[in-house]
């Protein structure tokens, strides 16, 4: 079915040229199934072999003819006022007058001449008949008309013409929208985001797979080496806790070493091609197969749908894409997350740990209790100089067992303890000198050696557990942990590489598709503000809502074909020279009187929502009766050639409302036009004013 009426002027044309002008157009591509001829009462019936042409092309489905004005008559001329080529009939409009009177439907009825009123009456009608629905309508009713021919009356009310201006305006607002900056953010990306950690599969016995097992086992020893060393073995049997940290902090340079090495030879921006993958095998990592996903360009062009139907303009989309594409784009983010993780400070601390703290301060005082105790002995300051002898042993050996213990880096505290001990023992000695009885002097001793020993586990206890402390195994074995989920948020990423770097790769391509689109449609806005086009009416706003959202249709229509043509294809001017061709296109089919939502673009083609208060209106205006008050285009004179008895056919026409339009009388045509509505009736001709010809005889009588 034809989308659009075609237009044909033959007024003012002599036979030859009119037939000369429907031949060019036959040879047109054009869809002619709707054909709308202008031609004049004066020239019609020499236009008969035009009308045959057309006629016998079949590339017409159907014809509407609009006869202007009179036919001349010689002065003693009787009968017939019309005479009109019979291949015509039932499709004829007769305008007799182009300003036409106010009339209403009865014979005795006044009328009012308008005065120019309201405009050119045959433009008004041509404008309403070049809308496909109002086309077709009259031509079903022309056929029910007597006699073949009518002339029209017509009741317009909103803004008159085919919608043209309220579209150009709807199209210069939804334009400005899609500009905005401020507008709502694109929606959250669905696809293309930093992948997350894999299920990691490394090969048994490959490099990787042992460097793991080395330093889960080297650590493993350090922390069995750390939990024993506050015992009171440890200062009787050398522990070796710095060579298991040692070696816990040479497994983990290692294993960074290797997973360095790995992440090098798999740079981030550059595609994982079938000898890298062979590489990281070699290395021990099974990388998942991959997996058949939809491509990058369809979700992104579902996520653009999305987007601009969520309200966001192509500013603001462009903004989220920039944004988009830098979440994407790392370079060495796993070698740096590894420097982060393994740090040099950490395996320096494994490697070199840290010497156990110092004996305590209070200690030397301890000592001297003990060596007093001592010398109560009956050896007296004797006894006393022993148990300082063994204390300082005791001291010098919780230093030298201890990590990092070295006596010449601890003679100030070791001296301070044999001074406490041996001050200690020779004020015992000389106190004891009174005797004391033997259960005495043996529980003072007894006393003197237990609290020593007590004493020295102690401080040791306590300095070991401070040495673990400070060597922070624990920060080893996290780092050994959040290697290996490093590890597997890598092969993530490697099986996610290429997706992603052709993700990135149509990211940019939208957006310069998307910046071609927005430099032709702003190129557009500022065309349509130098026409000076009015601000919309109250009644335009919801159009333009829906012309925006329509305008998104176009955005993805435009885009399609220059991401189609890849990066060497000037994605920007092509996606500016498709938008410039589809707004065109948009253009041109309003201008002809086709809805905007009929467009190929569209996807919804719900109507604006109408105010309830104008949609009141429209249906007050839409039923208005048949016989009322209208705008007849003839002259107060012509009014007795016309038969008001029977009731004429009548097309009422509105704007489509939200939801089925029932509100409206029955079988009421919608038209683009977002604010005008009406009725037009066919005013049928008494029976005796019109005469139809046929043949050439007839044609040479009719041309007066």
């Amino acid at each position: 079915m034809s989308t659009h009426v075609v237009r044909l002027d033959l007024k003012d044309c002599d036979a030859a040229e009119a037939v000369s002008r429907v031949a060019a157009l036959l040879a047109t591509p054009r869809d002619l199934g709707m054909l709308l001829v202008e031609d004049t009462a004066a020239a019609v019936v020499r236009h008969r072999a035009a009308f045959e042409a057309l006629d016998g092309s079949r590339q017409v489905e159907q014809l509407l003819c609009l006869v202007l004005g009179r036919q001349e008559r010689a002065a003693d001329e009787q009968g017939h006022v019309l005479r009109l080529p019979r291949n015509i009939e039932r499709r004829t409009l007769w305008v007799i007058e182009r300003t036409g009177v106010d009339w209403p439907l009865q014979a005795a009825g006044r009328a009012r001449r308008r005065d120019h009123r309201g405009g050119d009456g045959f433009e008004r009608l041509a404008e309403l008949l070049r809308m496909p629905g109002m086309f077709r309508r009259t031509h079903e009713l022309l056929g029910r008309v007597p006699h073949g021919a009518a002339v029209p009356g017509l009741h317009i009310a909103g803004s008159g013409g085919n919608g043209q201006m309220e579209f150009l305006q709807a199209l210069r607002f939804a334009i400005r929208r899609m500009q905005d900056p401020t507008s709502p953010s694109a929606v959250r990306p669905a696809a293309g985001t930093p992948a997350g950690r894999a299920a990691l599969h490394l090969a048994r016995g490959g490099m990787l797979q042992r460097a793991f097992d080395d330093a889960d086992d080297a650590v493993a020893e350090a922390r069995q080496a750390a939990d024993g060393l506050p015992g009171t073995a440890a200062l009787i049997r050398r522990t070796y806790v710095e060579a298991a940290f040692e070696g816990a902090g040479d497994r983990l340079a290692e294993l960074r070493d290797r997973l360095a090495g790995l992440f090098q030879a798999v740079p981030a921006d550059e595609r994982l091609t079938k000898e890298r993958r062979t590489m990281i095998a070699a290395r021990g990592v099974e990388l998942p197969a991959p997996e058949e996903e939809r491509r990058p360009r369809d979700e992104l062009r579902a996520w653009l749908d999305a987007s601009l139907k969520g309200g966001a303009s192509l500013t603001r989309i462009d903004m989220d894409l920039r944004e988009w594409a830098g979440t994407l784009e790392r370079s060495d983010v796993h070698g740096r997350r590894l420097s982060e993780i393994c740090s040099d400070p950490l395996l320096r601390g494994l490697q070199s740990p840290p010497a156990m703290p110092p004996p305590q301060p209070w200690l030397p005082a301890a000592g001297a209790v003990c060596a007093a105790l001592a010398g109560l002995s009956p050896l007296g300051v004797a006894g006393g100089l022993v148990m300082a002898v063994l204390w300082t042993a005791l001291v010098a050996l919780s230093v030298i067992r201890g990590p990092g213990g070295r006596l010449e880096e601890h003679s100030r505290g070791l001296g301070f303890n044999a001074f406490g001990a041996l001050a200690g023992g020779i004020a015992g000695g000389l106190g004891g000198s009174a005797g004391l009885p033997a259960a005495g002097w043996a529980a003072a001793v007894s006393a003197a050696v237990a609290g020593a020993l007590i004493a020295i586990a102690c401080s040791w206890r306590a300095r070991a557990l401070r040495w673990a402390e400070d060597a922070d195994l624990a920060a080893a074995e996290q780092a050994l942990q959040r290697l290996r989920e490093l590890l597997g948020r890598a092969v993530a990423d490697w099986s996610g590489l290429d997706r992603r770097l052709e993700t990135i790769d149509e990211l940019n391509l939208l957006r310069q598709a998307l910046e071609g689109v927005r430099e032709e449609l702003k190129t557009r806005c500022d065309a349509l503000d130098g026409d000076g086009l009015p601000q919309p009416s109250r009644s335009v706003v919801p159009y333009g809502e829906r012309v925006h959202s329509w305008l998104g249709g176009l955005v993805l229509a435009a885009v399609r074909p220059a991401l189609q043509a890849g990066p060497g294809g000037e994605v920007e001017k092509l996606a500016s020279m498709e938008t410039g061709r589809l707004v065109n296109d948009w253009e041109s089919a309003v201008e002809q009187g086709q809805s905007p939502e009929e467009m190929p673009f569209v996807t919804d083609a719900a109507p604006a929502p109408v105010d309830p208060e104008d949609l009141a209106y429209f249906v007050e205006q839409v039923s208005r009766d048949a016989e009322a008050e209208m705008w007849q285009m003839c002259a107060p004179g012509d009014l007795r050639l016309l038969d008001a008895s029977p009731r004429p056919p009548v097309l009422r026409f509105g704007p489509r409302p939200a939801g089925d339009g029932a509100v409206y009388p029955p079988e009421t045509v919608h038209v683009a036009a977002p604010t005008m509505c009406g009725v037009l009736r066919l005013v049928p001709l008494h029976s005796h004013v019109i005469e139809w010809t046929w043949g050439q005889g007839e044609d040479d009588g009719g041309e007066m």
